[in-house]
């Protein structure tokens, strides 16, 4: 009975700790869950002098596809989106730039054939809007940087694990090593 208990103790505890690893795992043979085509956002946290650009996987939209974008968020009226039509394999790359005077979170929502919204935050970091050349024109698609790495990137979802989660596991573990420890203890003295 105490070699159950304790090998089901290390197990679970094992488990719960290895969770949020293989939760954030990606697989390099496949860029999506279920075959739907990739979205990516290439610097989701922006200052108000720099630009986002979200990237739509071939298939996404239909081929040739004008989307319809619209911007929330504090002064929304006043940012600068470009590359709203869809390429003849149904990729899209649209960039975003923020309102000189935009803070927070802006959503960015694509309606089409299939419908989005990225949501992309803006701060005030190290560059003052004074030394920003902000010029409403936003460069044009494929001028930005590439993505990083593979392409097979997992959504940021704002997820995080939970501590209690975490202290359950250790708990689990250490539980369990003193099980094992305890049938080692009584076999000596049997």
């Amino acid at each position: 009975m105490l070699k159950k208990l304790a090998a089901i103790s290390l197990t679970v505890g094992a488990l719960v700790l290895c969770a949020p690893i293989a939760a954030t795992a990606a697989t390099a043979a496949s860029d999506s869950y279920a075959g739907t085509p990739s979205v990516s956002v290439d610097d989701p946290i922006i200052d108000t002098c720099e630009v986002s650009t979200i990237v739509f996987g071939a298939g996404w939209f239909q081929p040739s596809e004008t989307v319809g974008v619209s911007v929330s968020g504090l002064n929304a009226a006043d940012s600068a989106v470009s590359g709203n039509t869809a390429a003849a394999d149904g990729s899209l790359v649209l960039t975003f730039r923020p309102p000189s005077d935009g803070e927070g979170s802006y959503g960015v929502a694509f309606s089409g054939s299939r419908s989005y919204t990225a949501t992309i935050t803006v701060s005030h970091g190290h560059d003052s809007v004074s030394k920003c050349d902000h010029d409403l024109t936003v460069a044009s698609a494929g001028s930005e940087l590439p993505l990083t790495g593979t392409g097979t990137e997992l959504a940021l979802t704002g997820g995080s694990v939970s501590p209690w989660i975490i202290g359950g596991g250790a708990a689990a573990l250490v539980a369990g090593g003193a099980l094992v420890a305890v049938g080692i203890s009584r076999r000596k003295n049997a």
